[in-house]
């Protein structure tokens, strides 16, 4: 199985329990995790983290001449990502952020 570019999370003291893909180029870093949790199993996740690794390859390909913007698009777009997915997880909480059980 290829794995290039993937990492496997399945420490017992994290809450996180997935796969992560960390593509390197023109000195930027594209990381996303594709949780176990969110996809429904290790399998799915994994599949789900190999498309993406493989859509990015892709285009980066596709993107050879002008690689360092498809780059930071792909950055803007992760990040964008990441801001949706901590807006949706915040609002589906009654607490307010921040909010301490202490």
């Amino acid at each position: 199985m290829k794995t290039k570019n993937l990492t496997r999370y399945t420490y017992e003291n994290t809450d996180f329990q997935g796969w992560r893909v960390s593509i390197q180029r023109c000195g930027r870093i594209i990381t996303r995790y594709f949780s176990d949790l969110q996809y429904g199993s290790e399998e799915e996740s994994r599949a789900a983290a190999i498309e993406y690794r493989d859509r990015v390859f892709a285009n980066m390909s596709a993107h050879r001449n002008d690689l360092p913007d498809y780059m930071d698009k792909e950055l803007e777009h992760v990040q964008e990502l990441l801001k949706e997915k901590s807006s949706s997880f915040n609002h589906r909480h009654d607490r307010p952020r921040g909010f301490s059980r202490a």
